[in-house]
């Protein structure tokens, strides 16, 4: 399965905010869409990615201003990335090993959605059971269990 099967039934709305939101904004946008994640855009373009864990990981350390900041901040610039067309087997694999929650999905050099890890599980879930009726239903008809 590519990731693209996992966008295409997906809403296609990307939920973004701006570098200079602030922290406050951006936390009140992230509850309301119930959402652990959003993409940074400048002028459009990817620019990061604000998590609750940039949230937690901050207030940690500075409680007193982590509202004086802005998204631009806080967020996760260093972002690892997948295409449209690869495997969902490795962005799971990817996930998993850098501990990423939510990867932003680029055609070239633009964004065109986002999948959580949540969606990838889902899908490898599918894949599998998928696989497995089809076994079931080979070896039920090769015996002439049917």
């Amino acid at each position: 399965m590519l990731v693209k099967d996992i966008l295409e039934k997906k809403d296609r709305k990307i939920l973004s905010v701006e570098p200079n939101t602030t922290v406050w904004e951006a936390i009140r946008f992230m509850t309301k869409y119930d959402i652990g994640s959003v993409i940074v855009l400048k002028e459009g373009k990817l620019a990061g990615i604000f998590t609750e864990r940039d949230l937690l990981h901050f207030a940690s350390t500075d409680r007193e201003a982590v509202f004086d900041k802005t998204v631009a901040d806080l967020m996760s610039t260093t972002l690892t990335t997948m295409q449209p067309n690869d495997q969902v087997d490795d962005v799971l694999s990817i996930m998993l090993k850098k501990r990423i929650r939510h990867m932003p999905i680029l055609d070239g050099n633009r964004l065109v959605g986002i999948i959580s890890i949540g969606d990838a599980v889902k899908a490898k879930i599918a894949k599998t059971e998928e696989e497995n009726k089809n076994l079931k239903n080979y070896i039920y008809s090769e015996s002439g269990f049917i």
